[in-house]
């Protein structure tokens, strides 16, 4: 709860006494910024692809927005009084909420199902998302600034102030994307997700108009009218600006790798990344509030901050590779799906999910949140420009946080990968303590810290050890690995064979898993002239490799999300275990494309024979884009005549959906681990006898032959294989359970799927 000195007058004590209102209200606003952010995301990312360049730009178009908000927010408060300022920022929440009803038929109705073609130009797509995402986030953007001139009238108590209401916001967030990441978007969808936002917003900005009027309508300093956004001529004040700017590059840097190691770590689903983001915020805003009351007692705020920022980078690098060894040493207890039973939480579960984020994100979070008041008390001196310099700070940092997320997330971890980005962090964290220009000598526990960077520096691990250590691969064992901007692809191997990992997650193993053979040379024996194939995702190779079995087909193209996968698997084929990869990357009818599937078909130029998923499990992170009855439409429409679409049968909701679709669906069970559908505009008919004669062709068996797979064993799985068909016409048609707007399989804690 806010508390304030004593009032100076009656008008100030009314003020005074709807603050705690204006706190609360504040915090159910960072609360549905989150619900917002989680829902958009989605949505625009159906519009731009889910790959890390189309993600990578609706973050930074997100937070561009933001400190468009901040900097007008920054200049009108100044202007302003307190009532107008409480007013603006009521109908700024009024504004949200109007955009938040509408924003489902702008970012899905319009953009993604009408105008999706117009994200073919990367440029084209910026703009887009840029400019669609330009009012809901200046209008949140616009909120500090406003509501910090609102509280503080005097720069001398305005940094507790500020420093409570930024902490009371962020813990809103937090506890905002924790409960839309495990509970709301899981129970009633995106959509319903963002119209409840909608609702809150709407309350929030009627109740601030409300309470405006209870606030002073005082004109202030002439100073205030100027015009000038910028205008802030203190070096000091510029100085600082640049601190922030350089605090909010390496904070999101280090959160982008603290993401991907724990996505690693994790084998993440669709709950992890709100579960991870939630220690961050909640942790970045308890010290906040932790801040505000203590900035009082701190007589040397520069060197604090600069001191923090040296603290955070070295104790983000160390745990690290603390939490790399322990897995190292304990593998067991990362050895497993990633998929949560709440019918069976063992300690492994707890381990990952509570004590791993806490040793990793808590302390430096804390540190970064402690900052935020301590700035303020820094550089608000000046009763004229509290909320210019709130919106300035506010923007040096969305500044930092977005050339961060841009240059690591699209540079730095592509050619120097995720140890050599820790180090480069890491020698940032010495230039502040450097900054601080100590007596070296004398100041013990700043030159420890210097030592300490130093040697993180020097002795952390390459890439290679930290990856074989994060996957839990004992030294000495086989291991390769790549990195990118997509993601981490590594290969190890024991026992005379080897394991695909890919996030961290265990895709295949080498020799060709069999139920690949099987998902590969089925549909392609099956189809009578399967000359145009697209498949959705490369894994180990073995499901794209063999569905080129039938020599009739002429182009086989492989859209894989993971970049990383390509070398990896392309170094792993100089292997004697890995040599019949060598035969697939030679084969001059495949096609190699690094993107996300979805979009790549929707802008195909042409119709398949042959479409199929070889996707993962319903309840991986977004996953439901590709078992969705939007998805499964977009299938549909690029089917040649007599075209298939394949697909592992991965549960009753997926088949449902399918169901739902495709007009004749077939469903093999082809053994006891494997179900296959197949969807078209006519009935599959799967002619055992018909598919045997084809796997006799001479070439067919030189084909498998080198793809080493075990003839035999497709033989015997073919014969005893069982069939089910079904048709809109005999069996009408289910109503579909995933959708683009809710994904039912993939939030699968908040569902019964099993009727």
């Amino acid at each position: 709860m806010l508390t304030f000195p004593p009032p100076r007058n009656t008008s100030e004590a009314k003020t005074t006494s709807v603050i705690a209102t204006i706190s609360v209200l504040f915090f159910l606003s960072g609360f549905t910024a989150l619900l917002y952010q989680v829902a958009w995301q989605r949505m625009l990312g159906l519009f731009s692809g889910s790959d890390v360049r189309s993600v990578t730009i609706i973050i930074a178009s997100y937070l561009a927005g933001l400190g468009l908000g901040n900097l007008i927010g920054g200049w009108y408060s100044d202007r302003a009084t307190n009532r107008q300022c409480v007013r603006i920022y009521g109908a700024c929440n009024l504004g949200i909420a109007a955009f938040a009803v509408f924003s489902r038929f702008l970012f899905y109705d319009w953009l993604f199902l009408r105008w999706r073609y117009l994200a073919d130009s990367s440029v084209l797509m910026l703009i887009i998302v840029f400019c669609s995402l330009l009012i809901p986030t200046s209008l949140m953007g616009l909120s500090l600034p406003l509501l910090s001139k609102a509280v503080s009238r005097h720069a001398k108590d305005s940094a507790s102030r500020i420093g409570l209401l930024y902490g009371v916001n962020t813990l809103g967030s937090g506890i905002g994307t924790f409960l839309s990441g495990w509970y709301i978007v899981g129970t009633i969808g995106y959509e319903k997700t963002v119209y409840f936002g909608a609702a809150i917003s709407a309350l929030v900005g009627a109740i601030a108009l409300i309470c405006a009027e209870r606030f002073t309508n005082q004109n202030y300093s002439r100073e205030t009218q100027d015009t000038n956004l910028f205008k802030d001529q203190s070096s000091f004040f510029k100085q600082w600006c640049w601190l922030v700017f350089l605090s909010g590059f390496s904070a999101i840097s280090l959160e982008i790798i603290w993401f991907r190691v724990l996505d690693i770590a994790l084998q993440s689903n669709a709950y992890t990344y709100a579960h991870l983001l939630t220690f961050i915020l909640v942790s970045n805003a308890c010290g906040s509030l932790i801040g505000a009351k203590a900035i009082r007692f701190i007589k040397q705020p520069k060197k604090v901050f600069l001191l923090i920022q040296g603290m955070v980078a070295a104790y983000a690098a160390i745990s690290i590779w603390a939490i790399g060894s322990y897995w190292q040493d304990y593998p067991a207890l990362r050895a497993d799906i990633g998929y949560i039973n709440l019918s069976n939480l063992s300690f492994a579960v707890f381990f990952k999910y509570l004590i791993v984020p806490i040793v990793m994100m808590v302390l430096p979070n804390l540190l970064l949140g402690f900052y935020f008041p301590l700035v303020q008390k820094a550089v608000q001196v000046h009763d004229d420009r509290i909320g210019r310099r709130v919106g300035l700070i506010l923007i040096a940092n969305i500044l930092g946080n977005t050339t961060g997320s841009l240059l690591t997330g699209l540079v730095l971890l592509q050619y120097l990968g995720t140890a050599n980005s820790l180090r480069l962090l890491v020698l940032l964290g010495l230039g502040f303590i450097i900054a601080i220009r100590p007596n070296w000598k004398k100041a013990r526990f700043t030159t420890t810290l210097a030592v300490i960077l130093v040697a993180t520096m020097i002795f952390f691990p390459n890439n290679h050890r930290l990856w074989a250590a994060l996957h839990g691969v004992k030294p000495k064992t086989y291991f390769i690995v790549a990195e990118d901007s997509t993601g981490v692809a590594a290969i190890a191997e024991e026992n005379n064979q080897g394991k695909l990992f890919a996030s961290g997650q265990v895709q295949a193993n080498f020799p060709y898993l069999h139920l690949h053979a099987l998902l590969g040379t089925v549909p392609a024996l099956l189809h009578p002239h399967p000359n145009q194939i697209m498949i959705i995702g490369l894994g180990s190779g073995g499901t794209p490799h063999t569905l080129g079995a039938n020599p009739l087909t002429k182009q086989v193209q492989v859209v894989e999300l993971m970049g990383a996968e390509l070398p990896v698997l392309q170094k792993y084929a100089q292997t004697p275990i890995g040599k019949p990869l060598k035969a697939l990357f030679q084969d001059p009818r495949y096609q190699f494309v690094v993107g996300d599937g979805r979009r790549e078909l929707t802008i195909a130029d042409r119709k398949f024979d042959i479409i199929e998923a070889d996707a993962i499990q319903p309840w991986r992170s977004r996953a439901g884009m590709l078992y969705s009855q939007e998805f499964f439409q977009e299938v549909r429409s690029h089917l040649a005549p007599a075209g298939m679409f394949v697909e592992w049968d991965v549960g009753k909701a997926a088949e449902q959906t399918f169901r739902n679709v495709f007009p004749y669906v077939t469903r093999v069970k082809l053994s006891q681990d494997l179900s296959v559908l197949f969807g078209s505009e006519q009935p599959v008919i799967f002619d055992k006898n018909s598919l045997l004669v084809k796997l006799n062709n001479p070439e067919v068996i030189s084909f498998l032959q080198k793809a080493e797979v075990n003839f035999e064993a497709l033989r015997r799985d073919i014969q005893a294989a069982s069939v089910q068909m079904y048709s809109h016409t005999q069996d009408g048609q289910p109503q579909a359970v995933n959708t683009d707007l809710f994904p039912r399989a993939e939030y699968y804690l908040n569902h019964s799927l099993s009727n």
